[in-house]
């Protein structure tokens, strides 16, 4: 695999590949920011390349970026020959700038572009999602204003969207299998396989109340509520139809979590927010599983990935701002 690193300084831009001694290039649901960590040989007065605050960099498979950023970290020792350095891509502006915003009957899209355009942020597609909020937020990160309007906007529609930002700009898409999902499968490209259930998250019961307090419906699953207990969440009807829509994807998302951290060899496309297919007999792996968290690592020339699985498609719920009324 034909993966480069670029610098890019004052007298040019540099490829430093053969100068790194390892790097990480990674990135989880939880955040719209990609990272790529690294360190570099060191030597005072070598002429060699020092990365400096602010430098671009560019991780690139061929004719393809895979990463575009910024270096927003290093770190040096006396004691040692290599300065480490971390490099945040543009999500980075999403993540540290406020926003002060009214929306009335706006898409999600329309104000994930509006939000973008207002901090010339490029934007590289944004899922429809044919659903509009009115909704204030005063002083909120862009990057959670983004969130909020999609996670909003799934519990509409059902539909899960993955975030994430590329060399081209932001990414918005619905998260589905993919008809070209990578099968790992052990004596070929999975290293070690490890599985952990949890039910710390578990919701199977949500009621939903009218804006008097008076309980008007009750949704469970019965299954769940027999094996584990009653774990309930309660709703607020606001006579828009959008409590029930609520209250199932509050039960789709709340059930048994199985979560799954994988070593694979590496594979630039397997990114969060992407589909797998697992075989492995020890542990009784079979299946589709989504990308929750991705972390590429480059070291003495060995290219593997880690990789967190999860048997569901589920995105982070975020909510700031207010309802606009």
């Amino acid at each position: 695999m034909n993966l480069e690193v670029y610098l890019t300084q004052k007298t040019g831009t540099r490829e430093i590949t053969k100068l790194l001694s390892s790097w990480t290039w990674s990135g989880d649901k939880g955040s719209i920011v990609r990272k790529l960590a690294a360190s570099i040989l060191y030597q005072e007065n070598s002429g060699l390349p020092v990365p400096e605050i602010g430098n671009p960099v560019v991780m690139a498979e061929g004719s393809q970026a895979l990463f575009s950023g910024y270096v927003v970290q290093r770190r040096q020792s006396s004691e040692e020959h290599t300065l480490s350095f971390t490099c945040y891509d543009k999500g980075l502006y999403l993540n540290n700038n406020d926003g002060t915003y009214k929306f009335r009957d706006a898409s999600a899209e329309e104000i994930a572009r509006t939000v973008c355009r207002d901090r010339d942020i490029p934007v590289c597609a944004l899922a429809p999602t044919n659903t509009w909020l009115s909704r204030k937020f005063s002083g909120v990160r862009l990057s959670k204003i983004i969130s909020t309007a999609y996670s909003l906007a799934s519990e509409q529609t059902g539909v899960r969207y993955a975030i994430r930002m590329t060399p081209e700009g932001l990414l918005v898409k619905v998260k589905e299998q993919s008809g070209s999902s990578l099968k790992l499968k052990p004596k070929s490209n999975l290293i070690r396989a490890a599985t952990t259930e949890s039910i710390v998250n578990m919701v199977n019961q949500v009621s939903i109340y009218d804006q008097q307090g008076v309980l008007i419906d009750q949704l469970s699953r019965q299954d769940a509520v027999n094996l584990y207990g009653v774990m309930e969440r309660h709703l607020t009807d606001r006579g828009d139809g959008s409590a029930g829509e609520q209250a199932a994807a509050l039960l789709e998302d709340g059930g048994l979590e199985q979560t799954v951290a994988v070593d694979v060899l590496g594979d630039s496309s397997l990114i969060t927010g992407e589909t797998v297919v697992v075989d492995e007999e020890n542990t009784g792996l079979r299946g589709v599983f989504w990308i929750d968290a991705d972390a590429h690592t480059w070291k003495r020339g060995l290219y593997q990935c880690a990789l967190t699985l999860n048997c569901r498609s589920v995105m982070t719920k975020t909510t700031a701002g207010s309802e606009l009324k």
